[in-house]
């Protein structure tokens, strides 16, 4: 399972639990974002910029390392989610920590601890109305020293939900959706063999009968933003029924251009990105 819900979102989130999400804002910009060690090259800031090409590279002396956001005033999470890692092939386990006045110590969020069994984004949802906390963490177990644990992305931040569900007209991203052949084939009209110049995934959907208010609402602008402007995001389609469909993903096509899409006064969008893939 690729997306955890705590007990507590899950409840909050009723019948919308299998609405689409995005989640885009990465509040630990705004953090000092640090580790217990990092080799060189592997600053823990570079997990935060939203590039899948520049890695946090912890130095593991031991069992466990963690990622540390810590930020100017104590704040609610309800989204925290990694990418372009490689936890599943270390078989490691991460949870999403907050430190606890209360007990001066860090403790779990509420969705528990997630031990992949691949190297696909893993993405937590806890309660809107959770914790605050200055300091939350993505702590990283069931290491073995000078393991080369690797993370291109790390998002703390919150989840847009899509107050509309889709049901069709959406392609799941099971194995890559586009691979780039070279093929040799002779004058009989055999196969001699092919070659994978280069594959990768898209994916793309449509949601429609969406409110004006929602669709210009604040939130929803400022996603239209950052994804017209080519920023990352994460992406799910039905998070509780397939929580594998958990997608880093960018703006590969045009910008998203709501459009009326009826005398009822709703409005439907469309996305077309271009999924992060080992």
């Amino acid at each position: 399972m690729s997306i955890v819900t705590s007990a507590a979102r899950t409840t909050a989130l009723g019948n919308q639990i299998n609405n689409p999400l995005v989640a885009w804002d990465n509040l630990a910009a705004t953090a000092l974002v640090f580790s217990d060690g990092d080799l060189p090259d592997g600053s823990a800031s570079n997990a935060i910029t939203g590039t899948t090409y520049d890695y946090w590279l912890p130095n593991v002396t031991g069992s466990s390392v963690y990622l540390q956001a810590r930020f100017p005033t104590a704040i609610r999470l309800s989204f925290a989610a990694i990418a372009a890692h490689n936890l599943g092939t270390l078989g490691a386990s991460i949870a999403l920590e907050y430190y606890s006045l209360d007990t001066f110590t860090f403790v779990d969020s509420g969705a528990g601890v997630v031990t992949p069994t691949d190297d696909s984004p893993i993405a937590f949802r806890v309660a809107t109305d959770g914790p605050t906390s200055a300091d939350w963490r993505l702590n990283i177990t069931g290491l073995t020293a000078s393991d080369p644990l690797y993370i291109g992305v790390a998002f703390f931040g919150n989840d847009l939900v899509i107050p509309q569900r889709l049901y069709q007209g959406f392609t799941p991203v099971i194995v890559p959706t586009e691979v780039k052949l070279q093929s040799n084939v002779s004058v009989g009209g055999n196969l001699l063999g092919s070659s994978v110049i280069a594959e990768g995934s898209t994916l793309s959907l449509g949601i429609d009968h969406l409110t004006p208010a929602f669709i210009r609402g604040a939130l929803f602008k400022s996603f239209m933003t950052a994804f017209n402007r080519g920023g990352g995001f994460f992406v799910a389609w039905r998070p509780s029924d397939y929580a594998q469909d958990i997608h880093y993903a960018w703006r590969d096509g045009a910008v998203i251009r709501p459009t009326n899409s009826g005398p009822r006064d709703f409005m439907s969008f469309g996305i077309a990105a271009r999924v992060y893939s080992e």
